[in-house]
């Protein structure tokens, strides 16, 4: 009984190390022998008639002291819907002369028990040679210096077109920026002189809180809008070139007409719409309806009151007393 064991270990073993001997790597180019410069295509060839796993050897940019040009993917041989060989083919080349080898490439591969195993392939020797240069033949010259070519009026109209188009965008750049230096923007808000200048900007932010601009996460756009209602309506009251003023400019103008009350409404408004026009603040919704408020009441605190109509109230309580 037991050598039959020992049969059937040693008929084991020798089918593996047979089946290992099946598996081959051959490592070929098809030339050994060029020009400095020139390219050598190389192919890595893997024979097995089991084997289905296989892992080339991967290639950075050199393999040896030689350049790799291109990597080529891995390409199978199959007879009778079996593949029988993987192949790999690889270019490379050299602009140092001399001989090269390229040592042999370690191919892994799983075998019929699962184990991974390696497989050598065949070193290469390749040459690159320098052109030759016979010093002894009667025929060597210098080399032949570069041939003046006549020059025309016609090469010379790209430079002359180029150089013109720069003289034009130069002038250009100066008439547009020379023009705004002296030329003073003073921006002309657009309202009706008819409507009163409080019940325009009242109408305004009310149509403007009925788009519901915030709600929609349109911070920056619904804080400019608000803002611009009220720098037109102070505009109208106060006769001042608001839509060109900073927000700090306008407070300081406006400590002239109003008192600290209006200034703290104006300066709650102007602080939230610059934090979401210039650093993409998210304002609160508390905030985003706290300003509306805010902007409606200083309208409402600062608005120029109608004498006439006071007159005749007065006349008419006077009467009713």
């Amino acid at each position: 009984m037991s050598r039959f064991y020992l049969l059937v270990i040693y008929f084991i073993l020798f089918s593996a190390a047979v089946r290992s001997q099946d598996v081959t790597a051959t490592l070929t180019a098809d030339t050994n022998n060029v020009l400095i410069g020139e390219q050598i295509r190389l192919s890595i060839v893997v024979k097995t008639g089991y084997v289905k796993n296989i892992s080339f050897p991967v290639f950075a940019d050199t393999i040896g002291s030689l350049d790799i040009v291109e990597l080529f993917p891995v390409d199978t041989i199959k007879k009778n819907n079996q593949i029988i060989s993987f192949k790999k083919d690889f270019v490379v080349t050299s602009f140092d002369s001399g001989s090269f080898e390229i040592p042999p490439l370690i191919i892994s591969y799983k075998s019929s028990d699962l184990n991974l195993r390696e497989i050598q392939s065949n070193s290469l020797n390749l040459v690159f040679s320098t052109i030759e240069v016979d010093t002894t033949g009667m025929n060597i010259r210098d080399i032949k210096p570069p041939i003046q070519v006549p020059f025309s009026l016609e090469d010379l109209i790209p430079y002359l077109i180029a150089v013109l188009g720069l003289f034009i965008v130069y002038y250009l750049l100066i008439v547009a920026f020379g023009r705004k230096k002296h030329k003073t923007i003073k921006a002309v808000p657009k309202y009706d002189p008819r409507i009163p200048a409080d019940l325009e900007a009242l109408e305004a932010l009310q149509r403007l809180d009925r788009e519901n601009l915030w709600q929609f996460g349109k911070y920056k756009l619904y804080h400019s809008k608000l803002t611009d209602i009220l720098r037109v309506y102070m505009h109208r009251r106060y006769h001042l070139n608001a839509l060109e003023m900073t927000s700090g400019e306008l407070i300081d103008e406006l400590r002239k007409y109003e008192s600290n009350a209006s200034l703290e409404t104006i300066i709650s408004i102007l602080n939230i719409a610059d934090l979401a026009k210039f650093a993409k603040y998210e304002p609160s919704g508390e905030e985003n309806s706290m300003s509306m408020k805010n902007a409606v009441s200083f309208v409402n605190q600062t608005k120029v009151l109608d004498i006439g109509v006071e007159e005749t109230n007065n006349d008419n309580s006077g009467e009713e007393a």
